[in-house]
């Protein structure tokens, strides 16, 4: 590029999971345009915890339910219609891809999946840069493709989620008010759909054990949902330990910085574990029928090309690993057995042994005070 951009737009209308891997990308432009002014365009609900994000101008939100705080659907075209020197969408929806055409005045870059050639001649022809979905990689590997697309050098990947003052008081406050003392490990048994659960009874086993044997204190976590609060509670009662719960009182940010200050992460297929993955301390994630090359947790101390080098079973990367099952069907990359979003027999089948093994794996068979 002979000019540099003083303006970029990042579009990512997709899920939290997938905001949080295209965090790489902010740094990588930052580094190359050092003064640019980059805006964010995403689903509400799902990138809110990149307005704490320093190198973020703007968040911007497109509402796919309809009418937000009195706005019309599809307002925010109005907020971005030719607005910037360069428009990047992290994935193939027709969408984001739009608003890209829209908002982009020089530079426009846009994904296309490659085998639906009349869906996708439009998108070649008015993209500057159009780019064949690269799969399967890593979804933080495509921070990396778009990157390159534009010429730049690509070393390191980081996935960041920032936090602030007022979120390490908010925290603080709640780790006193439920009497959590340093050293303690953090449990997510939830993710966003059912196929992706484990057994609850298998969390409180794992739980116990780890507080028996690393003198740590159990912390488990669930989102604000009404229901998976209740879940989270009768799920607890299980321990002999009983741990601290929080359910739900913190933001995606806090939740980040109470993650940092843990010993060990325990949790699913789900956003959060994508969090704690970002914060760079020991975890296991548990993953069902999931494409883990495609969506396991990003190691931001890993080099460039990390992907989980079989296609099943346990796998680790620096203090990530991450447990499927062994079944030859591993990983069907579809929404459980029936496709209903029922119940995942693989996961359900991975047992706590493995889980604790994995455990003192990253922790040591025995740590006493903890790490």
């Amino acid at each position: 590029m002979k000019s540099l951009p003083e303006s970029i737009l990042i579009v990512n209308i997709r899920l939290i999971g997938d905001v949080i891997l295209t965090t790489p990308l902010i740094g990588l432009f930052k580094e190359a345009y050092p003064g640019v002014a980059i805006d964010f365009l995403v689903n509400r609900g799902t990138g809110e915890f990149l307005e704490k994000d320093p190198r973020v101008r703007r968040v911007l939100y497109s509402d796919s339910r309809g009418t937000s705080a009195g706005r019309k659907k599809n307002s925010y075209l109005i907020d971005i219609f030719r607005r910037y020197d360069m428009a990047v969408n992290m994935n193939a929806s027709d969408r984001g891809n739009i608003a890209v055409l829209l908002a982009g005045r020089r530079w426009r870059a846009g994904l296309y999946l490659g085998d639906r050639f009349w869906q996708d001649i439009w998108k070649k022809m008015l993209f500057t840069h159009p780019i064949d979905y690269p799969y399967p990689i890593h979804v933080a590997r495509v921070c990396q493709v778009v990157a390159e697309k534009f010429g730049l050098s690509v070393d390191k990947l980081e996935a960041k989620v920032f936090w602030d003052k007022h979120d390490e008081e908010k925290v603080g406050a709640l780790l006193r008010h439920q009497q959590v003392v340093q050293p303690y490990f953090v449990i997510h048994p939830f993710a966003r759909w059912r196929y992706k659960y484990w057994d609850f009874e298998k969390f409180a086993m794992v739980s116990d054990a780890i507080a028996e044997r690393y003198y740590m204190q159990p912390l488990w976590t669930s989102s604000p949902d009404p229901a998976e609060k209740s879940a989270l509670e009768q799920a607890a009662a299980l321990c002999r330990t009983p741990p601290a719960l929080v359910c739900g009182e913190l933001t995606l940010n806090q939740m980040t910085y109470l993650i940092s200050r843990a010993f060990l992460y325990v949790g699913l297929d789900t956003a959060i574990s994508h969090l704690a993955a970002s914060t760079g301390i020991p975890m296991v994630a548990l993953y069902g029928p999931t494409i883990a090359d495609v969506w396991s947790p990003w190691n931001n101390s890993g080099p460039l090309a990390q992907q989980c080098p079989l296609p099943r079973g346990k796998q680790r990367t620096g203090n990530i690993i991450v447990i499927q099952g062994d079944r030859p069907c591993i990983p069907c990359g579809r929404s459980g057995c029936d496709d209903q979003g029922g119940e995942s027999p693989c996961l359900l089948e991975i047992g706590t042994d493995e889980v604790l093994a994995s455990v003192a794996e990253l922790l040591g068979p025995s740590q006493g005070e903890g790490r």
